[in-house]
């Protein structure tokens, strides 16, 4: 199995997948450093033969198709205007019968998501959408979407226990980016673990599908669980 992973990050989902899974997988990120991390880290548990990043723009690619597209927290990070040819994109990159996987953050539907701070001091380029428009998009594509995961709640605990971990590490944070940028992050932190319990953020995993051209899904017609 080929699996792309559409802003791969420090490559967890990567060495994860080929470690556990033994799939082939490519990677790709804009940074440069978290291409030398993966790489790194790759050649130290002998991953070379099934794992490789590349830093270059997703829209570049053109050694299609792969038999999964994993894309994990960039989608808010591409604008709304953009998201449209990011989900085509996504799609072309897969054979007929391949799976989509889609993590991103989300809104309430009268929330603001992020609002000023985050937008702000955080992440400037961030959209927060609803899972309804994500779905349009993502089926506006091509798309068959199968399946919608909620981890709002997961990500209550998650973000506390990054903030406990934030304070237990203080002293290195405030040596890494300054007592000011450690201050932002507490904040975002402890603000973030509270709009996702009152569900004014949300984390979403989307499953899609590219249909055959038959329209067939390949999807077995009931779940083992």
């Amino acid at each position: 199995m080929r699996l792309l992973d559409v802003g791969c990050g420090w490559g967890a989902l990567l060495v994860h997948a080929a470690k556990h899974h033994g799939v082939h997988a490519v990677g790709v990120t804009l940074s440069a450093e978290q291409a030398q991390h993966v790489r790194a880290r790759v050649a130290t548990l002998d991953l070379d033969d099934r794992v490789e990043v590349r830093r270059q723009d997703y829209r570049d690619l053109r050694d299609q198709p792969f038999d999964a597209v994993a894309s994990v927290e960039m989608g808010e990070h591409v604008g709304e205007e953009n998201y449209p040819d990011y989900a085509a994109t996504l799609l072309r990159m897969l054979r007929p019968g391949g799976r989509a996987l889609l993590q991103q953050m989300s809104r309430g539907t009268v929330a603001p998501g992020g609002g000023a701070f985050i937008e702000r001091y955080i992440a400037p380029d961030m959209t927060m959408r609803p899972l309804s428009r994500t779905a349009q998009h993502l089926e506006g594509a091509g798309f068959e979407l199968r399946d919608v995961h909620a981890l709002r709640e997961h990500y209550v605990r998650t973000v506390r226990a990054w903030a406990d971990t934030l304070e237990r590490r203080w002293d290195d944070a405030v040596a890494l980016i300054g007592e000011r940028g450690a201050r932002v992050w507490r904040l975002y932190l402890v603000g973030g673990a509270l709009a996702f319990e009152e569900n004014r953020m949300g984390v979403d995993q989307f499953l899609a599908v590219r249909p055959h051209p038959d329209g067939s899904s390949g999807f077995a017609s009931t779940r083992e669980w």
